[in-house]
């Protein structure tokens, strides 16, 4: 017998090796198929969506087996307790979040405006350009929500232009809760206005605007207001869209606020501030 292993020693390795691959393949695959929850009382719902019916809520530790994923939500069952429906992937395997809120279920889109060879408004030195600071604000927002929990996407991460039509597709792709387009508005002639603004165009849309419009008058710029105008970025989108004015890059008063990073994580904070209020109350 010894003789025979020592003749077949090569062999056995490699079969020894190919079942060890399989053995670890078929591991993998399992726990693919396998969730742990980590923060206490994610919400069970009936569909994949955070406003379908809460089904029940689940303690941390909970051990699901995934059936379905579909934009980021999971369909599962607790065998443990007979229970069986969708969590948001991201909020269930969230590692930091004790207990789940409103925003934490959700999905946001960022668009920074402009981007590329479209430099949007100049300031009056035309040294500073738009496109430059929405990026900005936009990565500030997304440090801000994600550490609250949400789920976000930003249609464009560095300077490159992004066609008009493609923005709405990420919020429609991710059935967003919301998305926000980041701009910086321009007067006809140097320092003759100031403050921010927030559009919206479609009805469902109204309350993101109107929520967005209170937590900004926190900045230190005059709010002028939300209006309704059809914009491009939130004509085309069935998902709520608001598009922000967040100074006027002509201004000196406003650019000191509009490169200052200080501004940029008080507009991030107070967008926060105003998507808990829109999500608790929608």
């Amino acid at each position: 017998m010894i003789d025979w292993i020592q003749k077949n020693k090569v062999g056995i390795t490699v079969l020894g090796l190919i079942a060890l691959t399989t053995f670890l393949l078929v591991f993998s695959l399992s726990q693919q198929n396998q969730l742990t929850t980590r923060p206490d009382g994610v919400p069970l719902r009936k569909g994949p969506s955070r406003t379908a019916k809460e089904l029940t809520t689940l303690k941390s530790g909970t051990k699901l087996t995934v059936l379905e994923r579909k934009n980021g939500w999971w369909r599962v069952r607790d065998s443990k307790n007979d229970n069986e429906g969708w969590v948001a992937s991201w909020l269930a395997n969230n590692t930091w979040l004790k207990k789940p809120t409103a925003l934490s279920e959700a999905t946001i889109v960022l668009d920074p405006g402009h981007g590329g060879s479209d430099t949007g408004a100049m300031a009056y030195n035309k040294k500073k350009y738009e496109k430059t600071y929405t990026l900005q604000t936009a990565k500030q927002t997304e440090k801000v929500l994600t550490q609250a929990g949400a789920r976000v996407f930003l249609t464009r991460d560095k300077d490159v232009i992004v066609p008009l039509l493609h923005i709405p597709r990420t919020a429609e792709k991710y059935q967003a809760d919301a998305q926000i387009s980041f701009h910086f508005d321009s007067s006809d002639s140097h320092n003759s206005a100031s403050g921010i603004s927030q559009f919206y165009y479609n009805d469902n849309s109204l309350p993101l605007a109107q929520a967005l419009n209170k937590s900004l008058d926190n900045l230190p710029l005059e709010n002028r207001g939300y209006e309704s105008i059809p914009y491009l970025v939130i004509k085309d989108v069935s998902r709520p869209a608001v598009l922000l004015e967040l100074g006027f890059i002509n201004s000196d008063k406003d650019l000191s606020y509009i490169t200052s990073e200080s501004y940029q994580k008080k507009a991030a904070m107070d967008i926060k501030v105003g998507l808990d209020q829109y999500l608790e109350n929608n």
